[in-house]
């Protein structure tokens, strides 16, 4: 009788921690994606405002489609976003990521920018 409450004692405690580190991985898993989110629209709406300042009129994106890809390189030379800025996906600094860009597009009378991994 004894070993049968050691027992069940001991499946409750295990019960117990599995519960606590699975809602702990949700908790971070949940962070860890806002600060993804954050960081994309953050980029988002860099190229939006360098859109608006730099393509005086919305046609230039179908006569040169090349204009609808926004690097983070161009960002950064027109400071728009910081060069030491960290991607929280990668952990790496925004300078040395060279595949990923926003997308520029123009509807309903304004820009449209949609972040995009290379």
């Amino acid at each position: 009788m004894k070993n049968r409450k050691r027992l069940l004692i001991i499946l409750l405690i295990l019960i117990i921690i599995v519960l606590i580190v699975l809602g702990t991985v949700l908790v971070l898993g949940g962070i860890k994606n806002k600060e993804i989110n954050d960081f994309q629209t953050e980029v988002a709406e860099a190229a939006c405002k360098y859109a608006g300042a730099e393509y005086n009129n919305p046609s230039l994106l179908e006569a040169y489609p090349h204009l609808s890809k926004i690097s983070y390189s161009t960002l950064i030379n027109a400071d728009y976003l910081d060069e030491d800025m960290i991607d929280p996906k990668t952990n790496e600094k925004i300078s040395e990521n060279t595949t990923d860009y926003v997308e520029i597009t123009y509807a309903d009378s304004q820009y449209v920018c949609t972040f995009k991994e290379g």
